[in-house]
C-alpha cells in the first residue's frame, strides 16, 4: 500500500471514528451519567463486537451487504430496534433515581457496532476505496482495516466519554443534565435513522 493511500485511510478513520454516531453518542451519555470508569468496559466491548464485522467486510461479507436484499432489510430492522432500546436505557439512566437503573453493560456494548449502520458504512466505504485492488493480500488488508478502526475507535470513543464526564462536572446532575441526556438519545436515534435511509 502506498504511503499516500495509507495516510488517506488514516484521515478517513479519524473523521469516521471521531464524528457523532450511535456509538460515540452512547459513550458521551454514559460518561455524562456514570463517568468514564463505567463507560470504558462498554467501549472495549464495542471494539470486540466490531471485530467480526470488520473481518467480515475484509473477507467478502461487504459484497453481500452492498448487494441489498432481505438480509439488509433484516439488518435495518434489528439496527433500529437495538438503537431504540439503547436510547431508552440511556434516558432511563438519567431520568430515574441514581442507582435504580444500571448503566449499559459490557454485554450490551458488544452489539453497538455490529448493529450500527454508520459502522457498516464506514467499513464498506473504507474497504472499497482504500483496499480493493491495492496489491496487498486479503489478510494484509484485513489487518490494516481492523487495526486502523480499532485504534481510532478506542481513542475517539474514550474522548466522547470524557466529554460526557466534563459535561457532568460542568453542569452537575439535575434537570439540565436530564434534558441533555434526552437530546443525546434522540440524536443517536436520528443518526441511526439517517444512516439507514441513505
Amino acid at each position: 500500500m502506498e504511503l499516500a493511500t495509507l495516510l488517506a485511510f488514516a484521515v478517513f478513520v479519524i473523521v469516521m471514528t471521531g464524528t457523532p454516531g450511535p456509538g460515540n453518542l452512547t459513550f458521551l451519555a454514559i460518561g455524562a451519567s456514570s463517568g468514564y470508569r463505567t463507560a470504558f468496559p462498554v467501549i472495549v466491548a464495542s471494539m470486540l463486537g466490531s471485530l467480526p464485522l470488520k473481518l467480515g467486510v475484509a473477507y467478502g461479507l461487504g459484497h453481500v451487504m452492498a448487494a441489498g436484499g432481505p438480509i439488509v432489510t433484516v439488518f435495518k430492522v434489528l439496527s433500529m430496534a437495538y438503537m431504540s432500546y439503547l436510547a431508552w436505557r440511556i434516558v432511563s439512566l438519567s431520568v430515574r433515581p441514581k442507582g435504580e437503573v444500571a448503566p449499559p453493560s459490557f454485554w450490551e456494548g458488544l452489539l453497538i457496532h455490529p448493529l450500527s449502520p454508520k459502522t457498516w458504512a464506514m467499513n464498506l466505504v473504507a474497504f472499497s476505496t482504500f483496499f480493493a485492488g491495492n496489491g496487498l493480500s486479503v489478510h494484509e488488508n484485513a489487518l490494516i482495516l481492523v487495526s486502523g478502526f480499532t485504534l481510532g475507535g478506542l481513542f475517539f470513543h474514550s474522548l466522547w466519554a470524557l466529554a460526557g464526564v466534563s459535561i457532568l462536572a460542568l453542569i452537575g446532575e439535575g434537570a439540565v443534565m436530564r434534558a441533555i441526556t434526552v437530546v443525546m438519545a434522540v440524536a443517536m436515534l436520528g443518526a441511526t435513522l439517517w444512516a439507514l435511509v441513505l
